[in-house]
Protein backbone atom coordinates (compact mmCIF):
# COMPACT_ATOMS: atom_id res chain seq x y z
CA UNK A 1 0.00 0.00 0.00
CA UNK A 2 2.75 2.43 1.11
CA UNK A 3 4.31 1.92 -2.57
CA UNK A 4 0.92 2.41 -4.15
CA UNK A 5 1.23 5.84 -2.06
CA UNK A 6 4.57 6.52 -3.39
CA UNK A 7 3.58 5.93 -6.88
CA UNK A 8 0.67 8.27 -6.63
CA UNK A 9 2.65 11.00 -4.93
CA UNK A 10 5.31 10.42 -7.59
CA UNK A 11 2.51 10.80 -10.71
CA UNK A 12 0.39 13.70 -9.14
CA UNK A 13 4.38 15.55 -9.26
CA UNK A 14 4.99 14.61 -12.57
CA UNK A 15 1.41 15.50 -14.31
CA UNK A 16 1.63 19.34 -14.05
CA UNK A 17 4.96 18.92 -16.02
CA UNK A 18 4.17 16.30 -18.68
CA UNK A 19 0.79 18.50 -19.57
CA UNK A 20 3.07 21.85 -19.45
CA UNK A 21 5.29 20.26 -22.38
CA UNK A 22 2.63 18.16 -24.13
CA UNK A 23 0.79 21.80 -24.20
CA UNK A 24 3.92 23.64 -25.37
CA UNK A 25 4.21 20.95 -28.28
CA UNK A 26 0.41 20.77 -29.28
CA UNK A 27 0.71 24.95 -29.19
CA UNK A 28 3.62 24.74 -31.27
CA UNK A 29 2.53 22.34 -33.85
CA UNK A 30 -0.48 24.20 -34.22
CA UNK A 31 1.77 27.31 -35.13
CA UNK A 32 3.80 25.94 -37.31
CA UNK A 33 0.76 24.89 -39.46
CA UNK A 34 -0.96 28.30 -38.65
CA UNK A 35 2.19 29.71 -40.17
CA UNK A 36 2.74 27.66 -43.31
CA UNK A 37 -0.83 28.07 -44.41
CA UNK A 38 -0.79 32.05 -43.99
CA UNK A 39 3.21 31.96 -45.61
CA UNK A 40 1.22 29.44 -48.87
CA UNK A 41 -1.91 32.17 -48.94
CA UNK A 42 0.91 35.18 -49.43
CA UNK A 43 2.61 32.60 -52.02
CA UNK A 44 -0.34 31.90 -53.55
CA UNK A 45 -1.21 35.67 -54.02
CA UNK A 46 2.28 36.81 -55.03
CA UNK A 47 2.01 34.26 -58.32
CA UNK A 48 -1.41 34.99 -59.11
CA UNK A 49 -0.84 39.03 -59.34
CA UNK A 50 2.74 38.41 -60.91
CA UNK A 51 2.78 40.03 -64.10
CA UNK A 52 5.29 38.06 -66.08
CA UNK A 53 4.22 34.86 -67.88
CA UNK A 54 5.82 32.03 -65.63
CA UNK A 55 2.78 31.39 -63.82
CA UNK A 56 0.30 31.96 -66.92
CA UNK A 57 -1.55 28.57 -66.07
CA UNK A 58 -2.32 29.32 -62.66
CA UNK A 59 -3.33 33.43 -63.17
CA UNK A 60 -5.81 31.81 -65.92
CA UNK A 61 -7.10 29.70 -63.40
CA UNK A 62 -7.33 32.14 -60.88
CA UNK A 63 -8.96 34.72 -63.14
CA UNK A 64 -11.38 32.26 -64.02
CA UNK A 65 -12.63 31.22 -60.35
CA UNK A 66 -12.97 34.86 -59.62
CA UNK A 67 -13.52 37.07 -62.67
CA UNK A 68 -14.30 36.53 -66.14
CA UNK A 69 -12.94 33.50 -67.61
CA UNK A 70 -10.70 33.99 -70.79
CA UNK A 71 -12.57 32.79 -73.54
CA UNK A 72 -15.33 35.40 -72.59
CA UNK A 73 -12.79 38.13 -72.43
CA UNK A 74 -12.62 40.75 -75.25
CA UNK A 75 -9.43 41.65 -76.84
CA UNK A 76 -7.90 44.95 -74.85
CA UNK A 77 -7.16 46.37 -78.68
CA UNK A 78 -11.00 45.57 -79.57
CA UNK A 79 -11.75 47.19 -75.82
CA UNK A 80 -10.11 50.63 -76.40
CA UNK A 81 -11.38 51.52 -79.81
CA UNK A 82 -15.10 50.79 -79.07
CA UNK A 83 -14.39 52.95 -76.03
CA UNK A 84 -13.35 55.53 -78.30
CA UNK A 85 -16.17 55.39 -80.88
CA UNK A 86 -18.50 54.88 -77.99
CA UNK A 87 -17.43 58.23 -75.79
CA UNK A 88 -17.20 60.18 -79.64
CA UNK A 89 -21.49 58.93 -79.87
CA UNK A 90 -22.12 59.87 -76.54
CA UNK A 91 -20.42 63.29 -76.57
CA UNK A 92 -22.31 64.05 -80.07
CA UNK A 93 -25.80 62.72 -78.31
CA UNK A 94 -25.09 65.15 -75.42
CA UNK A 95 -24.77 67.90 -77.47
CA UNK A 96 -27.59 66.89 -79.77
CA UNK A 97 -30.10 66.19 -77.14
CA UNK A 98 -29.87 69.86 -76.09
CA UNK A 99 -30.56 72.00 -78.87
CA UNK A 100 -34.22 72.93 -79.49
CA UNK A 101 -36.35 75.45 -81.08
CA UNK A 102 -36.99 78.44 -79.25
CA UNK A 103 -40.53 78.78 -78.31
CA UNK A 104 -41.38 82.22 -79.34
CA UNK A 105 -39.37 82.65 -82.94
CA UNK A 106 -38.42 78.68 -83.66
CA UNK A 107 -34.59 79.61 -83.74
CA UNK A 108 -32.19 76.57 -82.81
CA UNK A 109 -30.90 77.26 -79.22
CA UNK A 110 -28.73 75.06 -77.07
CA UNK A 111 -27.89 74.72 -73.43
CA UNK A 112 -25.20 77.44 -73.37
CA UNK A 113 -27.90 80.29 -74.36
CA UNK A 114 -29.40 81.36 -71.40
CA UNK A 115 -31.34 83.98 -73.87
CA UNK A 116 -32.79 83.34 -77.63
CA UNK A 117 -29.76 84.93 -79.66
CA UNK A 118 -32.50 86.38 -82.30
CA UNK A 119 -35.29 86.82 -80.46
CA UNK A 120 -34.01 88.00 -77.22
CA UNK A 121 -36.64 85.53 -75.14
CA UNK A 122 -35.16 84.71 -71.71
CA UNK A 123 -34.57 80.68 -71.16
CA UNK A 124 -34.93 78.99 -67.99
Amino acid sequence: MAAWGLLHDRAAQLAPLLFTWFDLGATAIVLLIAGTLLAGMFMFIRIASDDSDRYKVLKEMVETLFGTPAHLRQQPENNADKAIVKSDKSAEAAIAAFSEPCPACSETVTERDSNCPSCGLQLL
